[in-house]
């Protein structure tokens, strides 16, 4: 339940606009206490030679983050070509199987992409749903097969073989279902928003001690870190996000099988 709160929270729309706002705020509260802390009272403030080493601190962990989600995004594809290989592979391996075997393979890869096609982007929820309808499609499949192969026993090495390359074809199935549940870790999430909001503290603290302060800088801060952070959200949210799986070689399979030999 927890875990859903937070998800719900993360994942929320109203999480990219409260984001920046907060940032900004950050900053003028800095900026707020060096004048009524310091400057109203005369008080002179000096860098104390730490503070590039806590801004590299944040540069670090906003690069990681960011790294980490765009490789789950890269292994999410390469999830999808691989089960699109795999399917690819039992549908030219059923060219050379009996008329009924045949016919049942392609009944069964319809059904599967047709499911998977219909979800393209599911939750967590959804996800869960999928499993399940996967089993029961391969239940029913499996069952089928048992049923040829009491009526026809010397189709048994044909049969193992299906029997195999539907393994392979679910594996990377549940592998990419998987794949839309894992989430960067809420620990890191909350160390990155927690920093974010000390760097524009300090931005708008330091800022304000300048001969001239400028806007500028906390503007840029503000906006390249709400841009960085939103990204990544997006990319470690597949199933709201921008940046979805490309299916385009599930979609090619499909139409390849649909068209027949």
């Amino acid at each position: 339940m927890l875990a859903s709160a937070w998800l719900a929270v993360v994942d929320s729309y109203w999480a990219t606009f409260i984001y920046p706002v907060g940032l900004g705020l950050a900053v003028y509260l800095g900026s707020w206490l060096a004048q009524r802390q310091y400057l109203r009272h005369g008080r002179a403030w000096k860098p104390i030679g730490v503070e590039g080493g806590i801004f590299s601190m944040f540069g670090l962990l906003l690069s990681f983050t960011m790294v980490a989600s765009g490789t789950a995004v890269k292994t999410r594809d390469a999830t999808v070509h691989a089960e699109a290989n795999s399917i690819s592979d039992l549908h030219r391996q059923s060219q050379l199987y009996p008329p009924a075997l045949r016919a049942r393979v392609r009944r069964y890869l319809l059904a599967s992409l047709r499911d998977q096609l219909a979800h393209p982007t599911p939750n967590a929820t959804e996800c869960l749903r999928l499993v399940h309808r996967a089993d029961s499609l391969n239940q029913a499949f499996d069952a089928g097969l048992l049923a040829h192969l009491a009526g026809a026993p010397a189709d048994r090495p044909v049969v193992q073989q299906i029997l195999t390359l539907a393994a392979a074809k679910n594996a990377n199935y549940f592998a990419l279902l998987y794949t839309f549940r894992e989430r960067t870790p809420r620990t890191i999430l909350v160390a990155l928003v927690v920093l974010s909001l000390a760097m524009g503290f300090m931005i708008g603290f330091m800022n304000r001690f300048q001969d001239y302060p400028s806007q500028i800088i906390p503007i840029i801060f503000v906006v390249a870190v709400a841009v960085l952070v939103t990204t990544i959200r997006d990319l470690d949210n597949p199933g709201r996000g921008v940046v979805t799986p490309d299916y385009d070689d599930l979609t090619n399979v499909e139409a390849v099988i649909r068209r027949g030999p």
